[in-house]
């Protein structure tokens, strides 16, 4: 595999140091199609999408607005950007405009951060009312979209597609690892933040990450933009999984997100019924991840191809042992 050297890096991309393969590139050209943007930066994990993107724009933004729960890579960032920051309330686009009111200098830009997916419930956040709440302010969204990447939006590119917000609204990014199945982190964006981006510090002093994962990552990407049918798929499983559970008594929302949460008694009685269900071949997470609540939750990634008889065998033996 041939390796471009740091004379070639600093033709295509100024400011960057390092060496990438024919697989980084390859990769960033793969997410430049199945994103439709001008350019991609390729990630050695979904992780640093928080810290790369915040040091490359903070001299934007004179305060960090962020949602209360969105996720530790983003609080990361937000912590060694060293600006000011203010946390608004989960999922509020009221709080936000309260806060900016508040707490943004007189002709200073704020930069709005949250998850376009929460993944402990699925929730999706209100993007078009941040971006309508932050407009008058000149603002930006920061999203990370690890779990709303191949799951929202027409063609699986997030819930920025979800809200047909436009791109100079936006810059999101984050993990392949999820819906993708593959490994490191991407972020689809314009040339200019691309450029800023790889400029960052942890984009800098980082791993470009292995050739073989970005050669992985690059042919998932493809292979998604090829089958659109396993995203209809998984919004088919995702309902009736949604609408089966709630049959039989239990609250799992009802958002497209395909994840089903809901509760079922103290902590320790989830993790026996987690074992239990584990006993009958059916694996849930009970997870005490962000937003869970000490005692945790019990959490069902839907996938696409889960067949009707999967789905069937969760519902009917959650209904006998419940």
């Amino acid at each position: 595999m041939r390796a471009c050297e740091s004379t070639e890096l600093a033709t295509r991309f100024p400011g960057t140091t390092g060496i990438a393969t024919d697989a980084h590139l390859d990769l960033e050209a793969a997410a430049c199609t199945f994103f439709d943007s001008p350019a991609a930066l390729y990630l050695p994990g979904g992780y640093y999408f928080g810290p790369v993107a915040i040091a490359a724009l903070r001299d934007q933004f004179g305060t960090i607005f962020f949602d209360e729960l969105t996720h530790f890579c983003m609080r990361d960032g937000i912590a060694s950007s060293g600006l000011p920051n203010q946390p608004f309330r989960h999922l509020d686009a009221d709080d936000l405009a309260s806060k900016l009111k508040r707490h943004l200098q007189p002709g200073k830009r704020p930069l709005i951060v949250t998850d376009g997916m929460y993944s402990t419930f699925g929730q999706i956040a209100p993007l078009d009312q941040l971006a309508q709440v932050m407009a008058p302010y000149g603002g930006r969204l920061l999203v990370d979209e690890s779990h709303s990447f191949g799951v929202l939006g027409a063609l699986g590119r997030g819930a920025s597609e979800h809200y047909h917000l436009a791109p100079s609204l936006v810059l999101a990014g984050g993990s392949l690892s999820k819906a993708f199945g593959g490994t490191g982190g991407v972020i689809p964006a314009s040339n200019e933040d691309i450029d800023n981006l790889r400029r960052a510090p942890a984009s800098r002093s980082s791993s470009v990450g292995l050739p073989a994962a970005a050669s992985m990552s690059a042919h998932n990407l493809r292979y998604v933009r090829q089958h659109p049918e396993l995203l209809q798929r998984l919004r088919a499983n995702t309902s009736y999984v949604k609408r089966s559970l709630c049959g039989i008594g239990l609250d799992v929302g009802d958002t497209i997100a395909p994840v089903a949460t809901f509760v079922a008694g103290k902590g320790q009685s989830m993790q026996e019924l987690q074992v239990r269900l584990m006993t009958e071949g059916i694996f849930v997470l009970h997870s005490n991840y962000i937003g869970a609540g000490s005692a945790g939750v019990i959490r069902c990634g839907i996938f696409a191809d889960h067949t009707t008889e999967h789905m069937d065998a969760l519902v009917e033996t959650l209904r006998r042992i419940l």
